[in-house]
């Protein structure tokens, strides 16, 4: 039973590499099918519900935000560790996204009932504690499934390179905070 729940927050230990990709490209593949249909669009950390987009524009935000953290995370991997391989980098990050499809699930089950917010409604306080619900209910799940994948990107990353300790944390931190920034400057740069 240990191992099973082992497996839920570190499956790196047991699959890595290309097998772990092609599970995990089958995996966002399904979690951006279903976030277009439920209106949710996910970048590198950020998910923007309400959203009407094109299938192409979901894939490619979904796959652009994955790239630049496989990519950044690499290049941070070939300066502070040794013998990290690109699949490796690859194959984890892309696994481990799993949980955003958890994430699709509750905003397509949400549906119509998290349409967005007129500001001006919000202000002026016309909408009842009841409206806001699916919004809330949206809100924790993705507040507790992106601390999951945060935890499981941590992982790969600590299980790739074979850093440790307060070093892989602090480039943890970084190579998050950068892969957000530039998947976000790529974003609003191309749309």
């Amino acid at each position: 039973m240990k191992n099973n729940w082992k497996l839920v927050y570190n499956p790196f230990e047991k699959v890595a590499g290309w097998k772990a990709f092609g599970i995990g490209i089958v995996i966002l593949s399904i979690t951006t099918i279903i976030g277009y249909f439920g209106n949710t669009v996910f970048y590198a950390l950020e998910i923007k519900i309400g959203s009407s987009v094109t299938w192409s524009t979901a894939f490619f935000v979904q796959f652009l935000g994955l790239a630049v953290t496989v990519v950044i995370m690499y290049a941070t991997a070939l300066l502070f560790a040794k013998h990290t391989r690109f699949q490796d980098i690859l194959g984890t990050v892309t696994l481990a996204k799993y949980p955003l499809l958890l994430v699709a699930l509750v905003g397509l089950a949400l549906g119509k009932s998290m349409a967005p917010l007129d500001a001006e409604k919000l202000i002026k306080m016309e909408y009842t504690f009841f409206d806001l619900i699916p919004l809330i209910l949206f809100g924790v799940a993705t507040i507790i499934f992106v601390v999951w994948e945060i935890a499981l990107l941590y992982n790969a990353f600590r299980v790739s390179t074979n850093l440790k300790g307060l070093k892989c944390a602090l480039l943890f931190i970084a190579v998050l905070l950068i892969s957000e920034i530039v998947t976000l400057v790529l974003v609003s740069s191309i749309y």
